[in-house]
């Protein structure tokens, strides 16, 4: 971890531990930072969001309220999906993947493997890039162009293989094309032999923007018949997700904002 973000969390850890607001000339005194250094600190996180400057001193902001309201949010999905994908890998055969948009990238939250399943390089709490696994394209499938070009940037992007797409304009049609074929594809473009489909989760009533994949070795997936087998579970068993989450249960896993007479779903 860098100096930098070191001393951004030990002001919000400090804050966290007072619990209410703190002056400069305390919060100096109590971290062993001076004045200046804390000050600059503290600009850049109030900025974000996730302190405020009050009449009292500094405290601890709202944005860290709608952070914190995001993670029961993940818990319940993983706790409603995590048996739909288990039983998706048994019929599949092959690795199953619930992931969710995570910052810039996908971060995976559960897995489920077959017996047969090509062991991944990735597991539940890694971070993917999103223009070139089929769970990144599915979410990506999901969002307005605009915030996908913010996502992505203008400039090109990391190659992985040969496969990649690294252009932002080439990855901004492929999720145009999950959009309008209804999944991702991952064809070799993170991982040489493997090839990944993805169909989009999209929780009404909250930002979640997720996905539920199937991934094994593209002799098998490429199949056409055994393709349309896939696809078929994998739209099954993404419609099974949606309908085991509900609207009702998001709105009990959501954290009202201070201040706030309505709790705001994540």
């Amino acid at each position: 971890m860098s100096e930098s973000a070191g001393k951004a969390l030990d002001i919000l850890f400090y804050l966290a531990k007072v619990g209410g607001e703190v002056s400069l000339a305390r919060m100096s005194k109590e971290t062993g930072m001076n004045k200046a250094t804390a000050l600059r600190y503290l600009s850049v996180l109030e900025s974000r969001g996730v302190v405020e400057r009050r009449q009292g001193g500094w405290s601890l902001g709202l944005s860290l309220f709608e952070l914190g309201s995001k993670v029961p949010v993940r818990a319940l999905v993983v706790e409603k999906v995590r048996p739909i994908i288990e039983r998706l890998a048994r019929e599949s055969g092959e690795s199953c993947n619930l992931a969710c948009l995570a910052g810039d990238s996908a971060i995976y939250l559960d897995r489920a493997e077959a017996n047969r399943s090509l062991r991944m390089r990735s597991a539940p709490g890694d971070r993917l890039p999103l223009y070139c696994t089929g769970v990144g394209k599915a979410i990506l499938s999901q969002l307005p162009e605009e915030r996908i070009r913010a996502l992505l940037g203008s400039n090109p992007l990391p190659k992985i293989n040969d496969t990649t797409l690294t252009e932002p304009e080439d990855v901004i049609r492929e999720a145009k094309r999950a959009h309008e074929q209804g999944y991702g594809v991952d064809r070799e473009e993170y991982e040489i032999g493997l090839t990944c489909y993805a169909m989009p989760l999209r929780l009404p009533g909250s930002d979640f923007a997720g996905a539920v994949s199937v991934s094994g070795p593209s002799a098998r997936m490429k199949n056409p018949e055994s393709k349309e087998r896939f696809l078929n579970l994998l739209r099954a068993a993404t419609q099974e997700a949606l309908q085991a989450i509900s609207p009702y249960d998001l709105t009990q896993n959501t954290t009202a904002l201070p201040g706030s007479s309505t709790s705001s779903a994540s």
